[in-house]
């Protein structure tokens, strides 16, 4: 696990061990109750050098345990960047404005931004915009890849269609792949950040080299301005169960 113990990582890396599980494992996109996209966030946050470790043992002291009981606190899933460990990006999942409001100023949360104070070198919050949400309804994933792309304006609504259909169907289709999700940044739709969970290196490899994903590829290849692929550390994600409606 690097420098996180699995502990640590069930909360800094991946879901909250939310409460419940579903009956069977299938593909569900995480949805409000009306049936709407829920709101969506993006941290980077950069700890001192060396100190991501103690970052994370705070927020499962502090704000681990409150988040787990929030009922609009759908997930927070991330990946601390394999060539920075100083880095961690995070998927943050909310029902409504209104959840992340409580979650923000929550009692807990704000013990866990006073205590990292010292070791936050930098935070940047990306408010971004969910174009598919899809995951199974429960497992561990323990690969993660961050993609960040800058799509051509005029073609993204092809881009949009193209990667919300693989996403659905990857996600259902393929065993090990347990997560896909696709953004795009409010204030610039075409920079797209996506967020993909395997349940581990065996399934990641599979997938890639499937005929599905080897088809999807070529569909992309002239969409893009530019694309970035981050590799994570080995993660112990638990899915979140919670957003399935």
């Amino acid at each position: 696990m690097g420098l996180l113990n699995k502990k640590i990582a069930a909360f800094i890396l991946g879901g909250l061990m939310m409460a419940g599980s579903a009956a069977s494992v299938s593909a569900h996109p995480i949805r409000t109750p009306e049936g709407n996209m829920p709101m969506v966030h993006l941290a980077v946050v950069e700890s001192a050098p060396g100190m991501m470790s103690t970052m994370g043992e705070i927020a499962v002291r502090t704000v681990g345990p409150q988040s787990a009981s929030e009922a609009g606190t759908y997930a927070l899933y991330g990946g601390i960047d394999a060539s920075n460990p100083d880095v961690m990006r995070l998927l943050e999942i909310y029902e409504s404005y209104e959840a992340y409001r409580i979650h923000s100023t929550s009692e807990a949360f704000q013990a866990y931004r006073a205590e990292r104070l010292p070791i936050l070198k930098s935070l940047k919050i990306i408010d971004v915009n969910g174009i598919v949400l899809e995951q199974k309804t429960e497992g561990v994933g323990t690969v993660v890849f961050t993609h960040h792309y800058e799509v051509k304006p005029e073609r993204l609504a092809e881009y949009q269609r193209a990667a919300t259909e693989e996403a659905v169907r990857a996600v259902r289709d393929d065993d090990g792949v347990l997560g896909m999700f696709v953004t795009a940044e409010h204030d610039a739709p075409n920079i797209i950040h996506t967020m993909e969970i395997y349940r581990d290196a065996e399934a990641y490899k599979r997938y890639v080299e499937s005929p599905e994903y080897k088809a999807f590829l070529p569909k992309l290849s002239s969409i893009f301005i530019s694309a970035h692929e981050v590799e994570n550390r080995p993660a112990h994600i638990v899915l979140s169960t919670k957003g399935f409606h």
